[in-house]
């Protein structure tokens, strides 16, 4: 994926640095534009505060890929539409009261520290629509929504250091070597949310955006009892794109 990352963006800027600014747009006309980015975030737990939990949320960065579709109908207007393979992974550092989790033979419940490791790999399609301002219509502000299908999941809990028992609150073992609670059976197959978003041209057909997107529904499925709150997707994205190709019907000039 990296070699993938690296090899596009050695191949948009020489392009890029071989084009001229014009003055010229076209109405009704269609855009479309490689795309390489990278999310910062996963899930946030809701309610926030929980005297059973505190968790320590370390995001890590992953490339994403794909590409944009947009039309202008108006000089100040346009809709887009994106298809982007992404990775999302975050890491935390978790207290947990009596966790439940599916042990060997039974149900146990854990207390104590704990890390997490999340990782989802999707394939996501943004719609928005984008109204443009500024000199030349440079600057851009999004407003739309998402829906992102999971190619894989993961989401497992490393318990190392308390204690687990049968019952909350009861005392069976002591944790003195990492044990590891795997809920990636229990993930949600898909979601959908919102997305804000503020996009600048920096160099004729280069464009450099930032994102916000935020799911509506639990990354757990509806029947998992194992969690006493619910996780939604909430995370930042940073893109980079380039108008390869151009095409439309009514030529017209931007407004002095």
């Amino acid at each position: 994926m990296r070699s993938i990352f690296c090899f596009i963006l050695c191949m948009i800027f020489p392009v890029a640095l071989l084009a001229q600014d014009t003055d010229a747009f076209y109405l009704h006309e269609f855009n479309i534009a490689p795309q390489l980015g990278t999310d910062i975030g996963g899930a946030v737990p809701i309610p926030f505060g929980s005297e059973n939990r505190k968790i320590n949320a370390l995001p890590r960065l992953a490339p994403s890929i794909g590409f944009a579709l947009n039309y202008t109908y108006r000089y100040r207007w346009n809709l887009g539409a994106e298809l982007t393979y992404k990775r999302i992974v975050m890491d935390a550092d978790a207290r947990v009261s009596n966790q439940k989790f599916k042990g060997k033979e039974a149900l146990q419940y854990f207390t104590g520290s704990a890390e997490m490791h999340m990782a989802f790999t999707l394939l996501e399609v943004p719609l928005y629509a984008r109204y443009m301002f500024g000199n030349n219509r440079q600057h851009s502000l999004m407003l739309g929504g998402y829906f992102a299908y999971n190619l894989s999941a993961s989401f497992e809990s490393i318990a190392k250091k308390g204690f687990n028992g049968p019952e909350p609150d009861v005392v069976e073992s002591l944790i003195t070597d990492p044990m590891v609670m795997d809920f990636s059976a229990v993930l949600n197959t898909w979601d959908a949310g919102v997305l804000l978003g503020y996009e600048t041209r920096v160099y004729n057909r280069v464009h450099f955006g930032l994102r916000f997107l935020m799911g509506f529904k639990d990354i757990f499925i509806p029947r998992s009892d194992f969690f006493d709150y619910k996780m939604y997707p909430m995370r930042g994205a940073v893109v980079l794109n380039y108008d390869l190709l151009r095409f439309g019907k009514q030529r017209s000039y931007a407004k002095k």
